[in-house]
């Protein structure tokens, strides 16, 4: 992996906000491996492949299986996740993509499985996975066009 510019020293407290932002998270009750396949999914929707590698491996170290990793595209159809987990997926990707119209129906259904408290450290989650993704596609190249 090439380094197209090291923004941990150019920014250091934005950098360093962020990581404790990130290092908060980690003890959110999505779960390590679930906020992981939340990461991934963040990331192969926003095309940062620094970021998929980072939480494919962190994944399998936090339990998520490869067949969990291999079907997190597929998480609409894929039985290896329940609906609540389903419903974390649709509401990730409808922030992600920025689908406000989908937002008030999503939220509805994420409340049919899941405690507010939930739903806030998953929103964060994915803020934050967002962010990620624009310093690893900006900083790093990794991935077919690295």
């Amino acid at each position: 992996m090439d380094t197209r510019f090291d923004i941990t020293t150019l920014a250091p407290q934005a950098y360093q906000g962020l990581y404790a932002v990130s290092d908060i998270l980690a003890g959110s009750s999505l779960g390590a491996g679930f906020k992981h396949l939340i990461d991934l999914r963040v990331s192969q929707l926003n095309n940062c492949h620094f970021c998929q590698n980072l939480h494919r491996e962190w994944g399998l170290r936090d339990g998520v299986t490869e067949e969990q990793l291999a079907a997190v595209a597929q998480w609409p159809v894929s039985p290896l996740f329940d609906e609540g987990q389903r419903a974390a997926f649709a509401w990730a990707e409808a922030l992600t993509r920025q689908d406000e119209d989908k937002v008030p129906g999503l939220l509805a259904e994420l409340r049919r499985h899941h405690a507010d408290t939930f739903i806030a450290e998953l929103t964060m989650t994915i803020a934050v996975i967002n962010a990620w993704n624009r310093v690893g596609i900006s900083a790093y190249a990794v991935g077919p066009h690295g």
